[in-house]
């Protein structure tokens, strides 16, 4: 292990000798020659004392006055510390001690200086000190870390509100502390370890702080609070304030999840390729493998642990706490003599990289002259024995540090470091994601931290952050996997933010990481279910055990509303099962169009039947038989995600009774059923524009009005849609007398001509006020669905037979071949085009809905539209597609005709 050696015999011979080495030390001793004669007749500590003195003799508190004597006492301080060290006539507890122990006399004077500036007095407001200042343990050109409060019962701001009257106080303080000038700076003040720092004010009221540590306060804050101390202001107020945090940072009881988070946050703060590898020369040796940051968490973590229990435990500094954990059994003498030894050892090469040139840093320079000086100043022999020496410190602690947590360090040796605590992105977790495929690390890390700040409700509760800490290695590493790292991780946010509690999902996640991978996988290919799945997380159980569920059943006596509420939480289930086997290949578009249309079929029977017992228990029993019918893409068994259904309502009664009214308010209610939103969420749209008349008409038809109008009145169009009737629900005999009406209308002959002008008419019409949105415009483009639609009914309908009733169009098409209607290279030359259009359509409208952009789709989508089309990439479906409709097209120019802006 390295030692750390004097590079003279005494202090003023050590300064005189490092002027060699360290640019800074020199500068500062060349102006202030003074402290090098005083040095060389009393002792450093004896300096230090009596450049203190001088400063609290200081009898002003203008900051014109204060600002220079301030930085006039630091750099006789820190000449007087850096010989004292340099020489090893002070101990590292001397040094540290001496640099904490001027910062608190700095903020004493800086606040009271900006108490003065505002003719207020000190009562409420006060300053912690925390991290290493909180410890006594600051190093040579440290930050300090402080947290300022105010208590608003106590705290008068004069003429301004307390809130506003602290928080210039502070700044003010800051600027004396931080401004640079000819003498330059006191310094760096860092005020963001305070709750939430990117939404509350410099300084923070004593209830709003406690609230926060109460309600969201996180385990690396706990950390934090152990090295609180009280340092500046009103020093009873302070004092009270941190032994009322006492129970935040002290858990007498600690739950698994708990433990589990503390182990989570040590797994993030260690670095894997982010800093310096044990075997490298210019090691960062405060963040990096093996360095001070290892030897404080490994007091800390279990400092946690433990101390709420055992209040020996309850030790700010660092060695201090190492030798109670040795004392009570926790930690092994030798392990703890052998991470004391280390820590004085990094401590002292931290100090000397820092008196090169007053900067705030850790890491060991990569240039090898550079590196040689911080080597002479550590009293070294030569670089390659200084670099194989820190090389072995910081691999000895590496090791007993590792050992602590084996499997958590083996998991970080997987996936690097991810550190989402404190305020400053991590270089190391910036590396680490970037490595993941991440494009922009920063807005991750902000989101995380936003996360256990508990912005969102699924992280609102301890255990809620605690699993979300646990679970995020993993989370971004499979998000990384998927090759659209920053566009998926964004989706996820909007599922994960959608939550309304997060435990159970989060649980869920943690503890099946299939699920996890499933749902990820499932977010890359199919955005718009992110805001689903937030909103329903309870979705994702069902792919536990991947079954099916049973059928929907609902008795006839349940009340309305709980009928429509329980058809909309097994629709809900069934529609997500449904679209999760789809992008992942178990179901073929067609079988999803079934299974689709079988889904609402069954919500359609049983919301019917709901609503005739509804009606029937306000109005009396129904007078007649009553049918409800399916068109469009739910008669031909063709439903996407998110189709609406196509319906008309028919009924019959006997003699001379009107049912009318009844049917009225059966239909209205079979609409609310299907459409209306409750807190269950919706089901379907319902569009009943296909029966007679269309808006114009009842929603309900009778069977008689239904077969006249058919016979007399139906326009060309409405003829087309009756080609793809079916019955879904309702009386039967009246299911077949309807169809029974639909086939001999279609069973009517028709003049060749007039029917191919009429339908060419209607296509043209649709072109004009529903222009094409392009090649993926899937349905409405030339040669798209509609075309295939519009040939295959305009061929059933000149075939003015009975069987012309073919609600499905490849059933259709195939029947049309068989009658000769069509030859078989037509049907061929549909049937392919139509197949793939239904595919691509199919995975599009579950993941994206009905707009598409390639330019702004993720590769994975991509990859699934691919297989969907049988091709080899992106590139070979666009091509298969274009290639299918300029074929589909082309035959409805000599089928139908041309549309105008065809030739």
């Amino acid at each position: 292990m390295l030692a750390i050696k004097p590079i003279a015999d005494s202090p003023s011979a050590a300064l005189a000798a490092a002027a060699e080495f360290a640019p800074y030390l020199r500068r500062v001793a060349e102006r202030r020659p003074d402290i090098a004669t005083r040095l060389a007749q009393a002792r450093p500590g004896a300096v230090i004392d009596a450049s203190v003195q001088a400063l609290s003799a200081l009898t002003t508190d203008d900051p014109s006055l204060v600002m220079p004597a301030l930085r006039d006492a630091k750099a006789a301080t820190h000449l007087a510390i850096a010989a004292g060290d340099l020489s090893r006539a002070l101990s590292l507890a001397d040094v540290t001690g001496a640099i904490s122990a001027f910062a608190d006399l700095a903020v004493n004077r800086a606040l009271k200086s900006a108490f003065a500036q505002h003719d207020l007095a000190e009562d409420g407001l006060f300053i912690i000190a925390l991290g290493k200042m909180g410890a006594m343990e600051l190093n040579y050109s440290s930050d300090i870390d402080v947290a300022a409060f105010y208590d608003p019962e106590v705290f008068d701001g004069g003429r301004r509100s307390p809130g506003d009257a602290a928080a210039r106080i502070v700044r003010d303080m800051v600027r004396v502390l931080e401004e640079r000038t000819a003498e330059g700076y006191v310094f760096r003040t860092d005020l963001r370890l305070r709750p939430d720092p990117r939404s509350t004010p410099l300084a923070v009221s004593t209830r709003m702080a406690e609230l926060y540590y109460e309600s969201v306060g996180q385990n690396w804050e706990r950390m934090v609070w152990i090295k609180a101390r009280a340092c500046a202001g009103d020093m009873g107020a302070a004092e009270d304030f941190v032994g009322r945090l006492q129970p935040f940072v002290w858990r007498r009881h600690l739950d698994y999840w708990a433990i589990g988070d503390i182990h989570a946050i040590k797994r993030q703060i260690n670095a894997h390729n982010g800093h310096a590898a044990l075997d490298e020369p210019d090691a960062d040796v405060k963040l990096g493998h093996g360095g001070i940051r290892e030897i404080e968490f490994f007091v800390q973590t279990q400092q946690l642990i433990l101390g709420g229990r055992n209040e020996g435990l309850r030790q700010s500094e660092t060695l201090a706490g190492l030798s109670m954990l040795q004392d009570a059994g926790v930690v092994s003498a030798e392990h703890a003599e052998t991470l004391a030894a280390a820590y004085d050892v990094l401590r002292g090469v931290e100090h000397r990289i820092q008196m090169l040139n007053d900067e705030q840093t850790h890491q060991l320079p990569s240039d090898p002259e550079a590196r040689a000086s911080v080597a002479a100043l550590c009293g070294a022999q030569d670089l390659s024995s200084f670099d194989r020496a820190v090389r072995e410190t910081r691999r000895a602690v590496h090791e007993i540090y590792a050992a602590l947590f084996e499997e958590e360090e083996r998991r970080v040796q997987a996936t690097g470091n991810l550190v989402f605590t404190g305020v400053d992105d991590d270089p190391g977790t910036v590396a680490t994601l970037a490595r993941f495929g991440f494009d922009d690390p920063p807005a991750v890390i902000e989101t995380i931290r936003q996360w256990h700040r508990g912005r969102t409700p699924a992280a609102s509760t301890a255990r809620g952050r605690e699993l979300l800490t646990a679970l995020i290695p993993d989370l971004l590493r499979v998000i990384g996997e998927t090759g659209e790292a920053d566009s998926v991780f964004r989706r996820f946010a909007v599922f994960f933010e959608g939550l309304r509690s997060g435990v159970q999902t989060l649980s869920m996640l943690l503890a099946e990481p299939k699920l996890m991978a499933d749902l990820i996988e499932t977010l890359a290919l199919a955005p718009r279910l992110a805001t689903t799945l937030g909103r329903r997380p309870d979705l994702l159980e069902p792919l536990l055990d991947g079954s099916r569920a049973e059928p929907l059943n609902i008795a006839p006596d349940t009340p309305f509303e709980t009928a429509m509420d329980n058809a909309r939480r097994h629709h809900r289930e069934q529609t997500f099962l449904i679209g999760h086997r789809l992008l992942r290949g178990g179901l073929t578009a067609s079988e999803a169009g079934l299974e689709w249309s079988d889904l609402a079929d069954e919500a359609i029977e049983v919301m019917a039947v709901a609503a005739e017992a509804e009606t029937g228990r306000r109005f009396g029993a129904a007078p007649g038989p009553w049918a409800v019918c399916a068109m469009g893409r739910l008669g031909g068994r063709e439903m996407t995600a998110g189709s609406d259904l196509d319906l008309m309502v028919i009924y019959d009664t006997s003699g001379e009774t009107d049912g009318q009214t009844w049917f009225t308010r059966f239909t209205q209610r079979l609409i609310s059923g299907l459409s209306a939103p409750t807190g269950e969420g919706e089901l379907y749209e319902v569009d009943m524009r296909l029966r007679p008349s269309g808006r114009a008409g009842p929603v309900a038809v009778r069977l008689s009005a239904f077969d006249r109008y058919h016979r007399e009145e139906a326009w060309t169009w409405e003829h087309m849609a009756l080609t793809r009737l079916r019955p879904v629900a309702g009386d039967a005999a009246l299911s077949a007398a309807v169809e029974g009406v639909a086939r001999r209308t279609l069973s009517e002959p028709r003049d060749p001509a007039a029917l191919r002008a009429d339908v060419l008419d209607m296509r043209q019409r649709l072109a004009r006020e529903r222009p094409s949105a392009g090649l993926w415009d899937l349905k409405l483009s030339p040669g798209g669905l509609i075309d295939i639609e519009f040939m295959v009914q305009h061929a059933l309908l000149a075939s003015s037979r009975p069987e012309a009733l073919q609600p499905s169009t490849r059933a259709a098409l195939n029947w049309l071949g068989e009658i000769g209607v069509m030859t078989d290279g037509e049907v061929a030359s549909l049937m392919g085009p139509l197949r793939l259009m239904q595919r691509l359509q199919q995975v599009l409208r579950l993941a994206v809905g009905d707009e598409f952009n390639p330019d702004e789709t993720s590769a994975a989508l991509k990859r699934r539209l691919a297989v969907a089309a049988d091709q080899a990439d992106f590139e070979g479906v666009e091509a298969a597609l274009r290639s299918a409709k300029e074929r589909v097209a082309d035959i409805r120019c000599k089928k139908i005709g041309p549309l105008t802006t065809e030739p």
